[in-house]
């Protein structure tokens, strides 16, 4: 089943990085086709490779708690804060994410663990030299919460002024804000809602034993880190944002991703 599973998460990632990556840097010289190219397939395409690798680093149970913890909590924050404006700013979601359960498209939920994942392990690798695991007292615990609510959130500093931009416009700000037409608040609410899934997550990782299946291998582990880098990556190369972000993005997300992966190559062998 392991192996299984670790060609299932090699192909999704593969397919990802040849359709979000590849495709854009090769259009100079050849126009390849797209294999699922739409933002919402995409998505859902990564999303399962973090639910594949999960399974493999955490085990079935740990991967399948922290998915539904994610969704969860991700989809509650989402809902009151469209309806109330209190957590991120005040904004709405058009139709271009597809259907809704509220006032929330049912995708969203799912995208904030096609990254809550890569972030924790990057996390876990800057703090732990370590690809999984939930280490120390309580308080170790919250800084941890904290330092993988910042990797996720560096990821909102690019997707957000592409998605919530004129190009696509998936959702809308209605009262603007000082970073790209996007209110300081919605970092604060991005940050809030990570470090609460990661927290509730720690805490079961903590008191219950993850079962992963088999040893995590340099090659194994690398996996999560390729795919935050890929969707960096796919971010820029998509078009459709504000040129800064090539400037912007490389330490956003540059920065965690060359630490971590700097620790993952002393740590694994």
């Amino acid at each position: 089943m392991r192996r299984i599973l670790l060609v299932v998460a090699v192909v999704l990632l593969s397919i990802f990085v040849y359709d979000g990556v590849l495709r854009h840097v090769a259009t100079p010289i050849i126009q390849l086709p797209p294999l699922f190219g739409d933002v919402n397939r995409l998505t859902v395409l990564l999303m399962l490779f973090s639910l594949t690798h999960a399974t493999i680093a955490l085990g079935w149970r740990h991967s399948l708690t922290f998915f539904a913890l994610s969704a969860a909590i991700a989809w509650v924050f989402e809902q009151i804060g469209v309806e109330t404006g209190a957590i991120y700013g005040r904004y709405y979601y058009t139709d271009v994410l597809g259907p809704k359960l509220g006032h929330v498209p049912f995708l969203i939920p799912l995208a904030w663990f096609m990254m809550i994942y890569p972030s924790y392990v990057i996390a876990n690798l800057i703090a732990d030299s370590r690809v999984t695991g939930s280490r120390g007292r309580p308080g170790r615990l919250v800084w941890l919460s904290v330092l993988s609510g910042m990797v996720m959130t560096a990821w909102d500093l690019v997707i957000d002024p592409i998605l919530s931009g004129p190009a696509v416009r998936a959702w809308v700000w209605q009262d603007g804000g000082p970073y790209f037409d996007i209110p300081i608040q919605n970092y604060v609410g991005w940050i809030a809602t990570t470090f609460c899934v990661y927290l509730a997550y720690r805490l079961f990782e903590r008191r219950v034993a993850a079962r992963p299946m088999g040893a995590l291998t340099r090659p194994i582990a690398v996996l999560p880190l390729m795919a935050y880098g890929a969707m960096m990556l796919s971010n820029l190369l998509g078009g459709g944002g504000p040129a800064a972000l090539i400037v912007i993005a490389p330490f956003a997300m540059g920065l965690p991703l060359v630490a971590a992966t700097d620790r993952l190559l002393r740590a694994y062998q």
